[in-house]
């Protein structure tokens, strides 16, 4: 994936959603692969924990996205966009956090 590649995803994701979900994603990213029910309740539960998106395919949308990033190996460049992106640390400094945290554990090996 190039580096434009990667802007999109991480626009169609939303920066925010990059920075809160790609550890996670990461962690769940074999599971959500290979089972399709477990993926549609995990898109469910953010849908209803996050109430930012007005239907289930906008949060399909962004963990799709997020999926991608991954499936490109560049979830570490993303969550690096995240950290270093001054406005959503004013803006969403949970997502900027736990980018942050994402990207130690990736770099701990705690994540692949």
């Amino acid at each position: 994936m190039d580096n434009k590649l990667l802007k999109r995803n991480i626009a169609s994701a939303g920066v925010w959603f990059v920075g809160e979900y790609t550890g996670l994603i990461l962690e769940q990213f074999n599971r959500l692969e290979s089972d399709k029910n477990y993926k549609n309740n995990f898109i469910e539960t953010i849908f209803h924990q996050q109430g930012r998106d007005k239907d289930l395919g906008g949060t399909r949308t962004r963990v799709n996205a997020v999926m991608r990033i991954i499936k490109s190996n560049q979830a570490k460049e993303a969550l690096e966009y995240v950290v270093h992106s001054s406005r959503l640390e004013i803006g969403e400094p949970k997502a900027v956090q736990k980018a942050q945290d994402a990207l130690t554990n990736i770099s701990l090996k705690r994540l692949s």
